[in-house]
């Protein structure tokens, strides 16, 4: 880390030694000249925050895969990138005809390029998590937390086209050249704001996809299996069975590659509909699979996934001191359970099984809005400080416009 935060001292130095030479070259007299410098600054400013924020994700990677803070760093990394890369293309198209009105309106042809390409996506994204949960009420069962992608899709509908029936009556309006030029401000706080957010969900889904698709190291002493609710008659439901599986499938794995056992943890409680305790279900399907009782560490107390976590690491704590662990569950639910392993003190690797299609939008829904709670005094600082750089970077321009300056 002490050679990650040298590289980045470098960067630093070198950003304000490029900025001093252009302003030291730079003709105040020429518009052109002080839009461009203005714009070149600002890019390599973004440039340097974007490797701060790559190291950050590699190093907080390193150390714990499973943490919310890499969602929002990775978010921001994808949301700086892509205006790093509008604002160069724009910057190339209007370099010799730049003004310092430029700087205004190149910010906000930027970001309004960004809401015009993902209006397609949104729409599409709005309709298929609408869909998928319509299926999932279906198959599964009525539940408001099985309504989330169908609340949020019609959210987004209503807002996608509710915006752009604003956009069409405003524009048929008659606005002063001062009035028009404040709508365009706002657009531009408006359209950066989305692009953020829009650029978290990335972040959300990139994050869950690489924890579902991770294989543990084979060197494993113990491995949780993460109950869910099971048959009337005591079986495992095709989701739960499918958890309990991956765990097989990692065991026989770790057994062939290093010849080493592990130890089974069926974690769960006795549900008030439950014949039987989730992880006594599990165990009975373990031994069905030819596993020796003796392999086998129930922990039958926990309500959710915060307690699976919890008193499956207090039974392996007493068995075993510093003992390396993995936990086996549904490939949407494997970040987030890292994300609470992390809370509880305890290191482990997850791995994902597969499940039902439908499942997966919605709980990629759920992810989403447990990263901006979990996480909510960042996001409002980094918007905030968001909006007010770009209050900073277009008052020149919009301070031109108004007074022909």
């Amino acid at each position: 880390m002490k050679k990650q935060n040298s590289i980045y001292l470098i960067i630093t130095f070198l950003f304000i030694a490029i900025s001093m030479i252009i302003l030291s070259n730079t003709n105040f007299n020429d518009s052109v000249l002080i839009s461009n410098s203005f714009q070149i600054i600002l890019i390599l400013y973004l440039i340097r925050v974007a490797y701060g924020c790559a190291l950050y994700i590699k190093y907080q990677y390193k150390n714990q895969k499973y943490t919310y803070s890499i969602i929002l760093n990775l978010g921001l990394l994808i949301f700086i990138n892509l205006n790093i890369i509008r604002m160069l293309i724009l910057l190339m198209k209007n370099f010799h005809t730049s003004n310092i009105s430029s700087i205004y309106s190149n910010t906000l042809e930027s970001f309004s390029y960004f809401s015009v390409l993902t209006l397609p996506c949104i729409l599409v994204l709005s309709v298929y998590s609408i869909l998928t949960n319509i299926i999932l009420i279906k198959k599964e069962s009525f539940s408001y937390r099985n309504m989330l992608g169908i609340f949020l899709g019609f959210i987004s509908i209503i807002g996608l086209f509710g915006g752009q029936f604003i956009y069409m009556i405003t524009n048929k309006l008659m606005f002063t050249s001062e009035q028009l030029l404040i709508k365009k401000f706002i657009d531009i706080h408006l359209n950066a704001t989305l692009s953020y957010f829009y650029s978290l969900i990335l972040a959300t889904l990139y994050c869950n996809v690489m924890a579902s698709n991770h294989n543990p190291e084979y060197n494993k002493d113990y491995v949780i299996i993460l109950g869910s609710k099971i048959k009337d008659n005591g079986e495992l439901t095709p989701l739960l069975k499918g958890r309990a599986d991956r765990a097989l499938l990692f065991g026989k794995n770790q057994k062939m590659s290093t010849n080493k056992d592990v130890i089974y943890v069926p974690s769960g409680g006795q549900g008030s509909n439950e014949i039987i305790p989730e992880a006594e279900a599990i165990k009975n399907y373990l031994i069905e699979e030819g596993i020796d009782r003796n392999k086998i560490l129930v922990e039958n107390k926990s309500t959710n996934t915060v307690e699976n976590i919890r008193f499956s690491k207090k039974l392996i704590e007493k068995e075993k001191k510093n003992a390396k662990v993995a936990f086996s569950t549904t490939n949407y639910h494997v970040f987030r359970s890292g994300v609470i392993a992390n809370n509880e003190g305890l290191d482990c690797e997850g791995m994902g099984s597969t499940t039902k299609w439908y499942f997966y939008t919605n709980a990629l829904i759920r992810e989403f809005i447990a990263n901006l709670y979990k996480e909510r005094k960042k996001h409002i600082v980094i918007l905030i400080l968001m909006n007010i750089s770009l209050f900073l970077l277009t008052y020149i321009g919009f301070y031109y416009h108004l007074f022909k300056i």
